[in-house]
């Protein structure tokens, strides 16, 4: 028996151990259930509240690591404060005291959790007075995309006391809370008053709306919260929204730049001087069309010439400048940047028999052999384009022209040929090789072909060989979609948009449409109503209080098939 002990001493050793060490188990349900607040002290909505302490209990014990970034504090107030956690208490102490005659609200977001599956305390917040009652005003809403009308996560939701001094783009808000995943918000408890409302991605996280990098949206009239409001709507979009300006003006190596702080979408030229015999520098858009470029010229002589001249921008939110500066430039060993371009319809693309051709170049064009631009049907005819038909922009960095295509040609030509050499006299090998190679023939097929060094650039660096083919668009392949309008509107742009709210075609100002010649796939409608009729829709500027015009969004996503009509779609506005 003394033998068997010490192997009985080892069992016990082990089934101790392994009792002490079962850790989690692996079977049963998964907790889901989020931690409970049972007890809070002061409790919630508390009037004459003086202290700097706040406990809260809960049914479970929890982990609050996030708090620190998650608690949100109405109004908004730079008091620091220090957490605790004991099992499933939560202590938070202030470092100084909350002004008199105020209502707070403490939103802990997802900041508390469970320890075990970190399960967020749901709706959790907390509300106090300094005073002798609980400010009862809230205001709740929605926020959605301009341009997709999906709902906007994580966006803060700020209101802004009106006075005098009141700067959007500078001061945090007196109230604010961030929208759940629905993109909905709700702010209690605000004081009443009158309030302008802004909404913004806060991406550094400082509670001040930078206007340079953050997608935003607001409303030109302010909220009169002596009562609460209900449903407001804001949509958001991602605009550089700060002021147009001017940054400088300096030479880049072998190039001499003049530098905005937005993007540029047309400038105009004018010399200083009118008497002075330089010529304006050849000159384009580049880096986000920030910059505008002016390349050297043989003209110019290097380190003594300067020409003064007058630039007139407009941004995209059509803000307006007029500057004026010295061009100069300088001999260097630099060499030229590299010269890139961009062509529509690309490789592949379904065309219409009049297809409408658009090169882009990111450097003016000096020359240009048209005559190198050449259509193919197969290897039985080819074209050349039209001198009529082509147009440039000012500075020769945007080509156009059009082209009308026989789509009928090619079908005639085979079935002629096919008919030759399918004569079963013909029983020699040129003739059945050729036969065999126009019954692989695409008659709905054409190709564009030009060589290197068909366009030049003003540096002297061309562009590189391209070969594109196309297919001309046919129900066989394609669906189309039609219909009518009801609207009293009448400045709009119906557009036809995929999935992912690209821009497949548009109509303006018509009470009928029709979009032939459809991919397969999901689409629906979005619709740019021009409010002032001017013409164009505009992006609305928060520096002048103006709100995008209205955007109206079908209700249905609907499937376009192959060889397939919608008819008599009915959208209403």
């Amino acid at each position: 028996m003394k033998s068997l002990f010490p192997i009985f001493l080892i069992l016990l050793s082990v089934y101790i151990y392994s009792c002490a060490n079962q850790g989690t188990p692996t079977g049963g349900p998964r907790d889901t259930i989020p931690p409970l607040l049972i007890e809070s002290t002061p409790a919630n909505k508390s009037i004459n509240f003086k202290g700097q302490e706040f406990k809260y209990v809960f049914n479970e014990r929890v982990n609050a690591d996030k708090l620190k970034s998650q608690l949100l504090i109405t109004p908004h107030i730079e008091n620091k404060f220090n957490l605790k956690v004991k099992k499933n208490e939560l202590t938070i102490t202030f470092d100084e005291k909350f002004m008199d005659s105020t209502t707070y609200t403490l939103n802990f977001s997802d900041g508390v959790v469970d320890v075990t599956e970190k399960n967020p305390a749901i709706n959790l917040s907390f509300a106090f007075s300094t005073g002798h009652y609980i400010d009862s005003i809230y205001v709740n809403g929605k926020i959605t995309n301009l341009y997709n009308n999906e709902n906007q996560k994580d966006f803060v939701v700020g209101l802004y006391q009106i006075t005098d001094s009141i700067d959007l783009l500078k001061d945090k808000p007196r109230y604010f809370t961030k929208t759940n995943e629905q993109g909905q918000f709700l702010i209690e408890n605000i004081k009443n008053g009158f309030y302008k409302i802004l909404t913004f991605k806060d991406e550094n996280k400082n509670l001040i709306f930078n206007p340079d990098k953050e997608a935003h949206g607001f409303l030109a009239d302010s909220l009169d919260l002596t009562t609460s409001q209900d449903s407001v709507r804001i949509h958001t979009q991602l605009i550089n929204a700060s002021e147009f300006k001017f940054v400088r003006a300096k030479l880049t190596g072998r190039y001499f730049d003049t530098q905005y702080n937005k993007s540029i979408i047309n400038y105009q030229i004018s010399k200083l001087d009118s008497l002075n015999e330089l010529p304006i520098p050849p000159n384009n858009k580049i880096k986000g069309n920030q910059i505008i470029r002016f390349y050297p010229r043989e003209t110019f002589e290097y380190d003594v010439d300067s020409l003064g001249i007058l630039l007139s921008t407009t941004d995209s939110m059509f803000n307006q400048r007029i500057d004026t500066t010295y061009i100069k430039f300088t001999e260097t060993s630099r060499k030229p940047e590299k010269f890139s371009a961009s062509f529509k319809p690309t490789n592949g693309a379904y065309i219409d028999p009049l297809i409408q051709y658009n090169y882009t170049f990111d450097k003016p064009i000096e020359t240009f052999y048209k005559d190198s631009i050449l259509i193919h049907y197969d290897t039985l005819q080819t074209q050349v384009i039209a001198d009529s038909t082509i147009l440039w922009n000012q500075n020769r960095t945007e080509l156009r022209f059009e082209t009308l295509i026989d789509k009928d040609y090619l079908t005639t030509e085979i079935d002629t040929l096919l008919k030759i050499y399918g004569d079963t006299t013909l029983t020699d090998s040129i003739s059945q090789a050729k036969y065999a190679y126009f019954t692989q023939v695409n008659p709905q097929a054409i190709s564009l072909t030009f060589p290197k060094g068909t366009f030049i650039s003003i540096e002297g660096d061309s562009t590189e060989a391209v070969k594109h083919k196309y297919q001309f668009k046919t129900l066989d392949q394609l669906g189309s979609v039609s219909g009518f309008i009801n609207t009293d509107y009448k400045s709009f742009t119906l557009q036809l948009v995929n999935s992912k709210y690209d821009i497949i075609s548009e109509v303006k100002d018509s009470k009928t449409f029709e979009f032939p010649y459809v991919k397969p796939g999901k689409y629906t409608f979005r619709v740019m109503i021009d409010n002032n009729e001017d013409g164009q829709w505009s992006y609305g500027n928060i520096l002048k209080n103006e709100t995008p015009e209205d955007v109206y969004f079908y209700t249905e996503i609907f499937d376009v098939r192959a060889n397939w009509e919608l008819e008599n779609i009915e959208i209403s506005f």
